[in-house]
């Protein structure tokens, strides 16, 4: 008589270990998901207050600039030995009202 393989001959047998395995790798994926965490709320900082929107050299280390500092906008003049306020531009808000820009929506102030 010929002994044919039930099901349990065909299910690999469990290993030692391999449930502390498991947990090993529980763990380190909790972990690894606080690190993300931590890495994503850095990643969300505060945007800048003092931005320089555009620059244009003028030759000898001579620049004009235009720099924003939250709604102020500036044109600033600068050589190798000193900076100058050329001229202060319209605020962001009061440029939109101006511009008719729509996505102002009427509500700037």
């Amino acid at each position: 008589m010929e002994m044919t393989p039930g099901p349990r001959s065909l299910v690999a047998p469990r290993r030692p270990g391999c449930g502390a395995v498991l947990r090993a790798v529980r763990r380190m994926r909790t972990r690894m998901e606080v690190v993300w965490h931590k890495f994503a709320v850095h990643a969300r900082r505060k945007p800048k207050s003092l931005v320089l929107l555009e620059s244009s050299a003028l030759g000898d280390r001579r620049f004009v600039s235009v720099v924003q500092f939250e709604r102020q906008r500036f044109l600033i003049g600068s050589s190798p030995s000193s900076v100058a306020l050329l001229a202060r531009l319209p605020d962001v808000v009061s440029a939109a009202k101006q511009d008719g820009d729509p996505g102002c929506g009427g509500g700037c102030e």
